[in-house]
């Protein structure tokens, strides 16, 4: 017997005279209509709909203010899609293509910001990695997630003392050996402290990204593409990490937005900002500069090293 498909409905020809009728299968009848996969889907880049959307409108307004004793900075959108594009750029030369893990050990700061649109930009899926992470749980995480860059700092100052991301950094390395894929470390110069830097695969971050160009289109994204790879809490068998497509992080982001009501776009406090960076959670920001709001960090997190 001959069958054929034309897109939901099924179409069996007509037995012969005197043969049995065909049998239907017992799920017949019970879905008319498949749902429509989410592959092949196309969805707006999570870059241009933080960032280039709001270059019409509002290119002035602040996207980024960082508080200091001496007063405040702000970032506008044309700045932060200066910026953007840039670390963009400097990512997709090094090579870093689409799908790659690109793992940010930083702070809640404007590089952070940056690093994760510049992700989403290229189409390349970042991880958070705590900074209160030690070398063998951020070797570990770095095994499983597969980065092969990682942007981080020189060091910061924590609750506890004096935190040097760049010197834990290389610890995990050297413990993950070739297991590791990392090509690329992009350090920020936080507090100025001394560290060691690897000819070829290290570079501050400053001297390399600045000399790229300021525009960089966005890749095209599809509903169904990794995005954003999100660690748990350690448990009895160690980190559990859960990778979120586009369309999750779309979605995790509106509810993160309806979570912080009855807060306004630019109210949104800045330690509830801290937390959800701090846990590895980047769609409340996303969420935010989405809506056309305002982040807002402080430099507590940044306290100068002693010397």
């Amino acid at each position: 017997m001959i069958s054929m498909n034309y897109e939901n409905s099924a179409l069996r020809s007509v037995p012969r005279t005197g043969a049995a009728l065909p049998q239907q299968p017992p799920t017949a009848g019970k879905h008319r209509f498949r749902p429509q996969p989410d592959h092949g889907r196309r969805a707006l880049n999570v870059s241009a709909l933080c960032v280039d959307r709001h270059l019409g409108d509002c290119p002035d307004r602040a996207a980024v203010i960082i508080r200091t004793n001496a007063g405040a900075e702000a970032v506008c959108y044309r700045e932060l899609h200066e910026r953007v594009c840039r670390l963009a750029n400097a990512l997709k030369d090094q090579g870093v293509q689409r799908g790659d893990r690109v793992a940010i050990h930083l702070p809640l700061m404007v590089e952070s910001i940056v690093a994760l649109l510049a992700c989403a930009r290229i189409g390349a899926v970042h991880v958070v990695l705590d900074t209160e992470l030690d070398a063998h749980s951020m070797a570990e995480r770095l095994m499983e997630c597969g980065a092969v860059a990682v942007l981080t700092g020189d060091g910061i100052g924590g609750a506890s003392g004096p935190v040097p991301l760049k010197a834990t950094l290389d610890g995990a390395l050297e413990i993950a050996g070739t297991r590791a894929r990392v090509h690329l470390v992009l350090v920020t110069a936080i507090n100025g402290a001394e560290i060691t830097m690897t000819a070829g695969r290290d570079h501050y971050y400053d001297a390399m990204v600045d000399w790229y160009e300021p525009d960089f289109p966005p890749e095209a994204m599809y509903r169904d593409d990794p995005l954003f790879v999100l660690y748990s809490s350690v448990g009895r068998n160690g980190a559990c990490a859960v990778t979120h497509t586009v369309g999750d992080y779309r979605r995790m982001a509106s509810d993160a937005m309806e979570m912080a009501y009855p807060y306004t776009d630019a109210d949104v406090p800045s330690g509830l900002l801290s937390m959800a960076w701090n846990a590895g959670q980047t769609p409340l920001l996303v969420g935010l500069l989405a809506h056309g709001g305002t982040i807002i960090t402080t430099t507590e997190a940044l306290m100068t090293l002693p010397s």
